[in-house]
């Protein structure tokens, strides 16, 4: 089986570089797109689960084994050293004789998937007998010596037949095989594309995360500037006597606490990047482990258009663990329906029919009587047979009846939790999307704010322990208004996985053959 999973050519992103201070040589600039192509391609769980797919694919295709016909073909020699007998219902007592037996014939056997089997033989048997006469002068002098040599050829064709009418007639253990395997490859398709999902939405995640501490890296950097401005122009104040030591001291806390704030959002962003490049890398040692993997894509929350009821209908067609749930369903009915057939008696038509050759000469003669049905051979007849309790059969129809509508419990229940999740992320993408304005404007009063705060400083109208709070109210919005992108761009994705449009979402398409 090959599977191959097919890029769309329909993503596109607007590229903005990500700096950050003093970056390594090896600075290794992606988007999302070739985050998502890199992942599908080396991502560890996507291809065990390929694998998976192929083994089952495989073991459907071993399942069709019991209706491969099944040749045959024999050949023999036998001898056996007899020695004189005697007979008590006989006169004449058995003489010592050496018999050696040659046979020689093909057999074509095998069953269908209506309950119908055959059995195709045919055959040479030549015996070669050596007698010894001599205990018996009356009878030896017949033969030269007293021993006489003698051959001859037996031939048989046969064809036995026999058709199940009740038993083993719409289903049998081969075919239930052949069913559950059938729907086991289709729930490992959908389980590979549910693996693909996943992988998407934490790649699309680890991505918007990373951006997220790139920006925060970004607003503390701005800060820290700020900060630094602050500070020196609180010193030169200081020095001229326009302000008291102790307002250089507070300008140079808050500095502090800002490098504090930068090398904390410096680590997250580090660890951020190890957790991106475990989805995406399969040699971390060799290819990434002295990469400074940044982020290409700008942070942009742009309104999406949802609806409940379109996206409760999506899940439910779309999701593939639903759709493993109903694929499981399925597999137990077939179970069901093997067990009811067991709790039938075995009701079989059999029949037989061939021909038989002998020939003293030559095997040819013989063999051409038997092909030609000189000498026919036949029967024909029917086999019943029940269990006077039956009690296993029974058992295991209501066990499997009982483990369907487990199944299709599971199946509602699966639904259900999957609509609730799909009508939590709607209301959340309209909560989330206010929040992206909201923050926006917030940290826009809280430029103007500071900026204002700031000339009234200078103008010797405020203090400067009022100018530091109105720099880290500022910090505050900017690091608000970056996670409420970044929150909204991750319920969209969630929203997208919740509604089984992951792929789509990415323009990607499965194709399994």
């Amino acid at each position: 089986m090959r599977l191959r999973t097919l890029l769309g050519l329909a993503l596109c992103a607007t590229a903005a570089s990500a700096q950050i201070t003093n970056p390594p040589a090896n600075t290794r600039s992606l988007s999302l797109r070739d985050c998502i192509h890199l992942a599908l391609q080396d991502n560890l769980g996507l291809r065990i689960q390929h694998l998976t797919v192929e083994i089952a694919g495989d073991s459907l295709s071993g399942a069709y084994g019991p209706y491969d016909p099944t040749l045959s073909f024999n050949a023999s020699r036998g001898y056996v050293a007899e020695p004189g007998d005697y007979d008590p219902r006989k006169f004449n007592p058995y003489f010592q004789s050496d018999i050696t037996t040659s046979k020689l014939g093909p057999e074509l056997s095998g069953q269908t998937p209506f309950g119908f089997s055959y059995d195709l033989s045919g055959g040479v048997q030549k015996n070669q007998a050596i007698t010894d006469f001599r205990s018996d002068p009356s009878d030896a002098a017949f033969f030269p010596g007293g021993i006489r040599s003698t051959n001859d050829y037996n031939a048989a064709v046969n064809l036995a037949m026999r058709q199940h009418l009740l038993k083993d007639f719409w289903i049998d253990s081969s075919r239930e095989v052949l069913l559950a395997r059938r729907a086991a490859l289709k729930i490992s398709q959908q389980a590979l594309r549910f693996q693909i999902m996943t992988t998407l939405l934490a790649v699309e995640l680890a991505y918007n995360d990373l951006i997220d501490s790139r920006e925060e890296i970004r607003a503390q950097e701005q800060a820290l500037a700020l900060r630094r401005e602050f500070v020196a122009e609180t010193l030169r104040r200081v020095q001229v006597g326009d302000l008291p030591p102790l307002d250089n001291a507070q300008a140079q806390t808050q500095l502090q606490n800002t490098l504090t704030a930068l090398a904390s959002a410096r680590e997250t962003f580090a660890a951020r990047q190890n957790t991106l490049i475990g989805l995406l890398a399969d040699d971390y040692r060799k290819t990434w482990a002295d990469v400074d993997l940044q982020t290409a894509d700008a942070l942009v929350a742009l309104p999406a258009d949802v609806s409940r009821s379109r996206s409760f209908q999506s899940a439910l067609a779309n999701r593939p663990d639903l759709i493993e749930a109903r694929l499981e369903v399925e597999k137990r009915a077939v179970m069901v329906k093997f067990s009811l057939n067991q709790v039938f008696p075995s009701l079989d038509l059999i029949g037989t029919y061939g021909g038989l050759g002998s020939e003293n000469d030559s095997g040819g003669s013989a063999l051409n009587d038997a092909l030609s049905v000189r000498y026919p051979e036949y029967s024909y007849g029917i086999v019943v047979s029940y269990p006077l309790s039956n009690v296993r059969a029974r058992g295991d129809y209501r066990a499997s009846k009982a483990a369907k509508k487990i199944a299709e419990l599971q199946l509602q229940k699966a639904e259900q939790d999957v609509l609730l999740q799909v009508a939590d992320l709607v209301n959340r993408v309209g909560y989330r999307f206010n929040q992206v304005d909201s923050t926006h404007q917030a940290r826009l009063y809280a430029e103007a704010a500071l900026e204002a705060e700031t000339k009234k400083f200078q103008a010797g109208f405020t203090t400067s322990f009022a100018v530091l709070q109105y720099q880290e109210i500022l910090t505050q919005a900017r690091t608000a208004e970056i996670r409420a992108q970044v929150d909204y761009n991750n319920v969209l994705a969630q929203l997208a996985f919740a509604e089984g449009t992951t792929l789509e979402r990415h323009h990607l398409s499965l194709e399994l053959k």
